[in-house]
């Protein structure tokens, strides 16, 4: 393909690109013109870079894979270190994702969210909340109306011990911004929350009600080999076991030659009945995943953990619409709410 057939190509797909676009129809051209365009060209640096931006929440690692190759040809551009270190905190890569990061910032220092996002991975993934006020107050003092950034920048100050100027931050915000995570945590504050979950200590929690041999050794694996990937602390891996419990049906009773069952009562079966069929098969491992994901972030929304669903359904293999899906269903019927006192980690 000559210059003029792949920029004919890449026109056509920027048109497609600011319209509504259907990503199965974009990503074979973008692929496409990725593989005809000189390795060094424009051209193929903005395929690569394209398809980067549209896998990565789809496919992490692919993404990846691409962005290295836009990043290989021009190692200034900001935006594709940001989506590389996007890809990495998906993976769970969280020392590369900060690395990424912070050469995004040396190519666009004025740039608030790079400052924020590094921040934020260096307080909640890495455990590092000294090292992420810097990065946070750069952000902070750009954008001081946008409370995803306040909220981040409170949290570090608070488990770096400065709770007076985590409260003050909050205060401050409270009277320009509406945010009920900001109002989350003020409570936690108020509940002394960096400190206790330092402690190993205290009473037993009220979600710890079974034995961890009563969560189905199939789900346990998947749900723990997710949660290693989250920035979750071991209270929180312990609720989430609980609420897989409680999200599973009863074990069913061995019925005898005289228990009759209603063919109603057989036809609807419990949620995850169904998922099973009537012949009683094992669940798929998709069905697994999903129900794994789905309670992962139940944590997630229950402890105002600043994750978001896409960050959680990527260790555990699931689209986002399904990790929705799932915990609508979950939410509905554990009647799931913010700070639900069986699976919080902080007192309300």
């Amino acid at each position: 393909m000559d210059l003029a057939e792949t920029q004919s190509l890449r026109q056509e797909i920027e048109r497609a690109l600011r319209g509504a676009f259907d990503p199965a129809d974009v990503l074979p051209r973008l692929a496409r013109l990725a593989r005809l365009a000189a390795p060094s060209s424009d051209d193929a640096i903005f395929a690569n870079q394209k398809l980067a931006e549209l896998l990565v929440e789809r496919d992490p690692w692919r993404a990846a894979l691409y962005v290295r190759r836009a990043l290989a040809r021009r190692d200034s551009d900001d935006r594709s270190w940001a989506v590389l270190a996007f890809c990495q905190t998906l993976l769970g890569n969280f020392r590369c994702a900060a690395s990424a990061y912070a050469k995004a910032i040396a190519c666009a220092p004025a740039n608030p969210w790079y400052a924020h996002n590094l921040g934020h991975l260096l307080d909640v993934a890495l455990g590092e909340p000294a090292r992420a006020l810097a990065w946070l107050d750069r952000a902070y003092r750009a954008k001081s109306d946008n409370s995803e950034i306040v909220a981040s920048y409170a949290h570090a100050l608070a488990r770096a011990g400065r709770i007076d100027d985590a409260r003050g931050v909050l205060e401050r915000a409270r009277g320009r911004v509406d945010s009920r995570e900001l109002d989350a945590l003020l409570r936690w504050l108020d509940q002394g929350a960096p400190a206790r979950a330092r402690r190993d200590d205290g009473p037993p929690s009220p979600a710890k009600r079974r034995p961890p041999s009563a969560t189905p050794v199939r789900l346990a694996r998947v749900l723990a080999r997710g949660l290693s990937h989250l920035p979750l602390d071991p209270r929180q891996r312990e609720r989430a076991l609980a609420l897989a419990r409680d999200a599973l049906p009863p074990p069913r009773r061995k019925r005898s030659a005289n228990d009759a069952e209603p063919e109603a009562t057989r036809a609807a079966g419990t949620p995850r009945e169904a998922d099973r069929g009537s012949s009683g098969a094992r669940p798929s491992e998709r069905d697994v995943a999903g129900l794994a994901a789905a309670v992962a972030y139940a944590i997630v929304y229950i402890d105002h953990v600043p994750l978001s669903q896409a960050e959680v359904a990527a260790p555990f293999r699931v689209g986002v619409a399904h990790l929705r899906g799932r915990f609508a269903e979950l939410r509905a019927k554990l009647d799931i709410i913010r700070g639900d006192a069986r699976y919080a980690t902080t007192r309300r």
